[in-house]
């Protein structure tokens, strides 16, 4: 079969920058309008409640002891996200082809799932050590705890979404006569991206996780290592801040994928459902 024998569907038609925008903004303002509440609450009540700042500093507090140490914070966390990132990347590629292999291969499937499954109910930190063990106290060993953590949500939805292609489309690929590079690459991948994405939103969120709760282990930087050793200082202000920088790398992390979603599924219909 000729590439151009079964053409390719026809996206709909995608709303003008500035639209996007608007809806944008239609979508976040709810949320910001929350936040600034909750700050404006937040800080009020440690200060008519003469809450103790090692129970619970201030936001202004916490952004005062961040603007002190903008360097050691920037350079932590950009530790971290590297580690996230190569975590991500790693454990993404990983789950993805395993769960290929899994999507053509029920023998594989059946064999091996099991297995991972019970590889995935370990705690984080427990299997953590281990890993550090194995890869040495350098950065190698941060990055391979968050590819543990994070391929095993895109091998299952990549498997899943491998497997949940309309099937009148297929035989109409099979009386084309489509190879199977064709059949995947035309009919199976572009059925499967709106799973691979939900995994992808997943690992992203784990490989954050992945790392801190690495560097928490044993690590000489990084975010995980400040909020360990703030919080043996009892340095809460600078805690919260360390904790709420991983937090914001994180949602910024996830909406980098939601972006990517966006450009690559646009006809989907969960782009034009969502809240």
């Amino acid at each position: 079969m000729s590439d151009s024998t079964l053409a390719a569907p026809v996206p709909r038609r995608t709303a003008p920058l500035s639209h996007r925008l608007l809806d944008v903004a239609e979508r976040s303002w709810p949320a910001v309008l929350i936040l600034v509440a909750l700050i404006a609450g937040w800080e009020w009540a440690c200060a008519a409640l003469g809450i103790k700042p090692y129970i619970l500093p201030a936001p202004s507090a916490i952004l005062t002891a961040a603007l002190n140490d903008v360097p050691g914070l920037s350079r932590n966390a950009g530790i971290t996200a590297w580690e996230a990132t190569a975590g991500f990347v790693i454990g993404s590629a990983l789950g993805a082809l395993l769960g290929t292999a899994f999507a053509y291969s029920r023998f594989l499937a059946r064999g091996f799932l099991p297995f991972i499954i019970a590889a995935n109910t370990i705690p984080v930190v427990a299997i953590a050590p281990i890993i550090i063990i194995w890869f040495g106290h350098g950065i190698g060993s941060k990055i391979a705890v968050t590819a543990f953590l994070s391929f095993f949500p895109l091998a299952l939805n990549m498997m899943k979404g491998l497997q949940s292609y309309d099937r009148t489309v297929a035989d109409v690929f099979h009386i084309a006569a489509a190879s199977p590079l064709q059949t995947f690459f035309k009919m199976r991948l572009p059925s499967a991206l709106p799973y691979v994405f939900v995994g992808l939103k997943l690992n992203v969120t784990f490989s954050v996780i992945g790392a801190i709760v690495a560097e928490f282990v044993q690590a000489d930087r990084g975010l995980g290592f400040v909020i360990m050793t703030t919080y043996r200082t009892m340095a809460m202000p600078k805690l919260w801040a360390a904790m709420l920088l991983s937090a914001l790398m994180g949602i910024l992390f996830f909406l980098v994928v939601a972006m990517l979603e966006r450009i690559f599924v646009p006809w989907h219909a969960s782009m034009s459902t969502d809240p």
